[in-house]
């Protein structure tokens, strides 16, 4: 990995990240290097690191400012964020923030106490940290298995890693991706509360309506030499058509029943799995063994998934296509390329169909657009969808207003001849 960016006007506050970054060198993380907010956002669009640190608490700067930046743009804009706050406030507008890539929000009176082991996770995760690296025959190959300790942050880094991944890689959308992410987090607390730490329904509900953290009691009952040792196993699996989750606590049991139960009664479970009641939608498969010490589930991937627009090419009309419907045919002059929204679409050369390309290839007849060639083969499309022509006029307009993004264009179309080379040669 690169050096990982901290945007921050602190030089205290990124000496402590440095010397902690620096401790996990043997998990392949390079120093820390300090970026100064007001060239940040460039910076990062040009080398689209896999993970930075943002500090919210910063006082010189507006870390949200940034944020706003990096949200306007969320197609070139992918890599994990670490966030940095120094007040429940900041932590409440962090949370709003709707479809950022944001891994963990870390405050920063207890940065020596969580970043260690955040850096493990990020690090044993790396695969599912940064998808675009990856060849889209690779992604769904993918599995980890691992050990969480007692720790509600550990719960909110897994379910954003994978929530992030899942969203990166077009299999949820951005409404779901919320959903998703509160969904895997309640199941894994649920193994922490009830399973490890033994806290029951009228333990929490009294502790959380006198308006405490759960994380304070979790942190009680921790005390406990005994509770504290015990860990949760948590699995996943990327699936072409769905995401497999297994997770499995240390403790006694619990009445799984009333909570699966509670889950299609809506309201009863008020402070109990209000993340399960809202993922229903989300989840399938949902099975515990008899003492609710295990749970297995899915989240299916919904239909039609619509990619994200890259904002350059957002003021240009987006066009829907159906099932047959030719977007070029071979011999054309290849005057525009087409960015995917959603749908699939057919190769076509001398009335073969010699692939099938959607929302994960991104572009359609960018070779002989790049080129200037006339078109190599016929599309058609496979299913409906929509697509957003771009001329080279417009392409041209945008790189002139952001240069990355040939550099990005670039890094996409090598992708493209690396995947080729794999299904071609079974590399």
């Amino acid at each position: 990995m690169d050096a990982v960016p901290v945007i921050s006007t602190s030089n205290a506050l990124f000496e402590r990240v440095q010397q902690l970054v620096g401790k996990k060198k043997n998990a392949g993380f390079n120093d820390a290097v300090l970026m100064q907010p007001a060239t940040a956002l460039d910076v990062l669009n040009m080398e689209m690191p896999e993970l930075v640190f943002i500090d919210f608490s910063d006082k010189n700067f507006s870390a949200f400012s940034l944020m706003d930046g990096i949200m306007a743009d969320p197609w070139i804009f992918h890599c994990g964020i670490i966030a940095l706050y120094g007040d429940y406030a900041e932590l409440e507008r962090l949370d709003a923030i709707k479809g950022a890539n944001i891994i963990v929000a870390i405050m920063d009176n207890e940065l020596e106490r969580h970043l260690p082991k955040i850096m493990d996770i990020v690090s044993g995760n790396r695969r599912i940290l940064f998808q675009r690296e990856l060849g889209v025959d690779l992604v769904w190959n993918i599995s980890g298995s691992f050990k969480l300790k007692n720790d509600p942050l550990e719960a909110s880094c897994y379910a954003n890693l994978i929530s992030n991944f899942l969203c990166n890689a077009l299999r949820i959308g951005l409404e779901e991706k919320p959903v998703c992410t509160l969904a895997i987090f309640e199941m894994l607390m649920n193994a922490i509360e009830h399973g490890n730490c033994g806290i029951n329904y009228g333990e929490k509900s009294q502790w959380l309506e006198a308006g405490k953290p759960i994380q304070d009691l979790i942190r009680q009952k921790c005390k406990d030499p005994t509770v504290d040792k015990k860990r949760v196993t948590f699995e996943y699996a990327f699936l072409p058509e769905c995401a497999r989750f297994f997770i499995a606590d240390e403790g006694g049991g619990f009445d799984w029943r009333r909570f699966v139960d509670g889950i299609h009664k809506t309201g009863e479970l008020e402070l109990h799995g209000r993340g399960i009641s809202i993922a229903k939608s989300l989840m399938r498969n949902l099975q515990y063994n008899e003492t609710g010490t295990e749970v297995s589930f899915e989240i299916a991937y919904p239909k039609n998934v619509s990619a994200v627009t890259p904002a350059l090419f957002k003021s240009i009309s987006a066009k829907n296509v159906r099932p047959g419907q030719v977007i070029f045919r071979y011999g054309e002059p290849g005057d525009s390329m087409y960015y995917i929204v959603k749908g699939q679409y057919d190769v076509v050369v001398n009335g073969k169909t010699v692939s099938s390309l959607s929302a994960d290839d991104v572009f359609l007849g960018e070779m002989s657009f790049l080129l200037n060639n006339r078109r190599s083969a016929t599309v058609k499309a496979r299913s409906a969808g929509t697509i957003i022509p771009i001329s080279k006029n417009d392409f041209i307009e945008a790189v002139k207003r952001k240069p990355y993004y040939a550099l990005f264009l670039s890094k996409l179309l090598a992708q493209r001849i690396q995947r080729f080379n794999q299904r071609a040669f079974n590399l």
